[in-house]
C-alpha cells in the first residue's frame, strides 16, 4: 500500500478536506481506515493523535474519527465498532477536532520552547517529551532543579512566546540539514522535517505546530520531581495555562473560605494551623503516654504473680510499634513484670519485655511466639520484638509465650 499524504506536513490549519478509501481493514482488533491522503496527525513523538470525523462525500453519514496511528507509512483512522464503514474507492470528507488540534499546536509547540529554555538558562537538555490530556512534561538530564532555576526558564521560555518568533516547519536536503544547528541529531537518515522556532530552537520534528511563537499564548510550570535520576517538569501552555489557574484559583479561595481568610493570607494561616496541630499532637502524645503508663500499672497489678512474675498479656489492634514498645516497657519498669504486648490487624507485631529481677529472656519468649505464628523477630534479653506470619494464629502464639514465660 503506497504512503498516505499528510496533508498536516504543509498546513497545520487544515481542518477540512476530502480524500478516497483505499483500504478497509483492522488496526490492532479494531475498524480501520486507510484514506490516500490525510490531514488527521497519528499519535507519535510525543503528540497524541488528531480526533474528528469522516463523512461520506454522497450519503452523508458521518463516523467518528476515535484514534489515528501509522504503520509503515500509511496512516490509520480508528472508528467505532457498532457502525458499518465505507468501501474502498468512496469519497469522504475528513473534518479534523480543531480544538483538540489546536491544544496540541500549542502544547507541542510549547514544549519546543521551555526545552530551549532550559538549555539556555542552566544547560539542561531534554531526554524524553509526553503530552498528555491534562500536562506535559519533559525529563530533563539533570539531577537537582530549584526554583530559581525554574523561574528563570519560564521567563526565558513566555519571552519567546511574546516575541511572537515565525515558525517555519519544512522537509530539508542533507545538505540544507548540515547547515542548520539542530538541537539534537535526528533519529531518521531521510525525509527530515525540521521545525525552526525564530533563531531560538531548531529540531527534527513530524508534528504539528502554530505559524508564530505568540500562539502559544504563555507557559506554566506547575511542578517538578526527581524520576530516574532526571528531574521530570511538569507544565501546561496556552488554554490550558487559563484552565490551571481557574483551578488552582478555586481550590485556593476553597482554602479560604474554610479559613475565613482572604486568599493572600492563607500562607499565613496554613502556618498558624500547622503550628497549632503540632503542639496539639504533642500533647495528644503526651496525654496517650501518661495513659498507657496508668493502664499498664493496671493490668499489671490486675495480673495474679506467680512465682514473683507477673506475665501481663495485651492485645492493641490499632496501637502502633512504638506504643507497643512505650506499654512493654512501663510494665517491665515494675518487679517482677513480663509484658508480651501485640498488636497490628493485617500484620501481627509483638513486643515483648522483661524486668531484669525476673531472669527471663524476652527473646526466648518472642522466639516461641514466632514458631507458632510464622513470623520473625529478635533482639535483646530485655527487650525483643516480631511480627509477620497468620494473624489466625495470634491467640495460640500468645498462649505459647505465655507458656514459655512460666518455664524461663
Amino acid at each position: 500500500m503506497e504512503p498516505t499524504n499528510r496533508l498536516y506536513y504543509d498546513d497545520s490549519y487544515l481542518t477540512q478536506f476530502t480524500a478516497r478509501v483505499v483500504a478497509v481493514g483492522e488496526y490492532r482488533g479494531r475498524p480501520a481506515l486507510a484514506l490516500d491522503r490525510s490531514a488527521f496527525y497519528p499519535e507519535g513523538g510525543g503528540q497524541p493523535a488528531d480526533h474528528g470525523w469522516l463523512t461520506d462525500a454522497d450519503s452523508r453519514q458521518r463516523w467518528a474519527v476515535q484514534d489515528v496511528q501509522s504503520d509503515n507509512g500509511v496512516v490509520w483512522h480508528i472508528m467505532s465498532d457498532d457502525e458499518p464503514l465505507p468501501t474502498a474507492g468512496n469519497s469522504v470528507i475528513g473534518q479534523i477536532d480543531w480544538t483538540r488540534r489546536f491544544d496540541h499546536m500549542q502544547q507541542h509547540c510549547g514544549q519546543h520552547i521551555l526545552t530551549a529554555a532550559f538549555i539556555a538558562t542552566c544547560n539542561a537538555p531534554t531526554v524524553s517529551f509526553h503530552l498528555s490530556e491534562r500536562s506535559v512534561t519533559i525529563d530533563l538530564a539533570i539531577s537537582t532543579l530549584n526554583d530559581e532555576q525554574a523561574q528563570a526558564a519560564k521567563a526565558w521560555a513566555n519571552t519567546a512566546i511574546w516575541q511572537n518568533l515565525p515558525i517555519q516547519a519544512r522537509f530539508v536536503t542533507p545538505t540544507e540539514l548540515a547547515h542548520i544547528p539542530l538541537r539534537k541529531p535526528p533519529t531518521v537518515n531521510e525525509q527530515v522535517r525540521v521545525v525552526s522556532i525564530g533563531d531560538i530552537d531548531h529540531s527534527a520534528c513530524g508534528g504539528t505546530h502554530p505559524a508564530r511563537s505568540g500562539e502559544v499564548g504563555a507557559i506554566a510550570i506547575l511542578g517538578w520531581s526527581r524520576q530516574r535520576g532526571m528531574i521530570r517538569v511538569e507544565f501546561v501552555c496556552g488554554g490550558r495555562v487559563i484552565a490551571a489557574l481557574h483551578e488552582r484559583d478555586r481550590a485556593a479561595r476553597g482554602a479560604a473560605a474554610v479559613l475565613s481568610v482572604g486568599w493572600t493570607e492563607l500562607p499565613q494561616a496554613i502556618a498558624r494551623l500547622q503550628e497549632t496541630q503540632q503542639a496539639l499532637q504533642r500533647e495528644l502524645t503526651q496525654t496517650q503516654r501518661e495513659l498507657d503508663a496508668l493502664r499498664a500499672t493496671q493490668w499489671y497489678t490486675q495480673t495474679p504473680p506467680v512465682d514473683g512474675r507477673r506475665i501481663v498479656t495485651v492485645t492493641l489492634p490499632t496501637a502502633s510499634i512504638e506504643r507497643l514498645r512505650s506499654i512493654a516497657g512501663f510494665i517491665a519498669e515494675l518487679p517482677g513484670g513480663i509484658a508480651i504486648v501485640a498488636g497490628g490487624t493485617e500484620r501481627v507485631q509483638i513486643v515483648v519485655a522483661c524486668a531484669a529481677d525476673t531472669g527471663a529472656d524476652a527473646r526466648e519468649i518472642l522466639a516461641a511466639g514466632m514458631s507458632v505464628l510464622g513470623g520473625r523477630g529478635g533482639g535483646q534479653m530485655h527487650l525483643a520484638q516480631g511480627g509477620g506470619g497468620q494473624p489466625a494464629a495470634l491467640s495460640a502464639a500468645l498462649a505459647a509465650m505465655v507458656e514459655r514465660a512460666h518455664r524461663d
